[in-house]
């Protein structure tokens, strides 16, 4: 007994002597913290496995708005899972059948809750080698291929015979990489005249043309302010329609001295 509390004694004298072993945690309260984070391990398998925090609701919101149907679509399979086995790699496996789909961020809303947030690349044109045709993205990115006529025509663009495009690659070729870049631009800053677009072609010159579907040609030259080439052209082309004059192109490869006028040179269309 006597040697007991001559060991205690020490200890507390060592321990007032040094106040870094007076910050030193006891026994008890070590056993108190591993229990602790024991049971929250369990806890948290617990959660994994059972149907506790189990997906019921998906919300997603996409950039531009107006395809969260068909993303909570494909991620429907998730509902059901476990929000705790619920991370990046699995949501964008769900979407790996939506190559326009590119995830940007998530939240797990518990207890049954998950918002996905994705940004979706919208089509601009039709890939066409032959009779084949598929659907391509303002990014140049093959979408699907399509095997009947879209409702709502896009413009087309033409392929190589020796190009062989991937579902979810970007289109490298060079004629058709700009058609489809000019495209986009067109249809950025004149949705409803990029309806009109029939196709676009590449001259020998390297200009490029568009061709509306009344056969009309916008010849653009090289693809350098597409934006104001385009501006001016369809302010041209509408004081053509208003005055009734013969044309059947105009000519803005340099937007500050635009030409219209007729040609008797056949073109080839598609």
């Amino acid at each position: 007994m006597a040697r007991g509390r001559q060991v205690a004694a020490a200890r507390a004298e060592a321990r007032a002597a040094s106040p870094a072993l007076q910050l030193l945690p006891s026994g008890r309260s070590l056993a108190i913290g591993f229990g602790l984070l024991a049971a929250a391990f369990v806890l948290y398998l617990g959660a994994r496995e059972t149907s506790v925090f189990a997906v019921r609701s998906i919300e997603v919101e996409t950039e531009p708005a107006g395809h969260a149907r068909l993303v909570a679509r494909a991620l429907g399979p998730l509902e059901g899972t476990s929000l705790m086995k619920v991370d990046e790699a699995t949501i964008a496996r769900r979407l790996d059948r939506l190559p326009h789909v590119h995830l940007l961020g998530y939240d797990r809303s518990f207890p049954s809750g998950l918002r996905v947030h994705v940004s979706v690349e919208r089509p601009v044109a039709v890939l066409r080698r032959g009779d084949e045709n598929w659907l391509v993205s303002g990014q140049g990115r093959v979408l699907r291929k399509l095997e009947q006529r879209l409702r709502r025509p896009l413009p087309v663009v033409w392929l190589p015979r020796n190009a062989d495009p991937e579902i979810g690659g970007i289109v490298r070729t060079r004629e058709p990489a700009r058609g489809v870049a000019a495209l986009a631009t067109v249809r950025a800053s004149a949705p409803g005249f990029s309806r009109r677009i029939w196709y676009v072609k590449e001259g020998e010159d390297g200009g490029l043309t568009m061709v509306l579907r009344d056969r009309f040609e916008l010849r653009l030259g090289e693809s350098t302010d597409l934006a104001l080439k385009v501006k001016v052209a369809r302010q041209v082309l509408a004081a053509v329609r208003a005055t009734g004059a013969a044309a059947s192109y105009v000519d803005v490869a340099v937007p500050e001295r635009p030409v219209a006028g007729t040609t008797l040179n056949s073109q080839i269309e598609p």
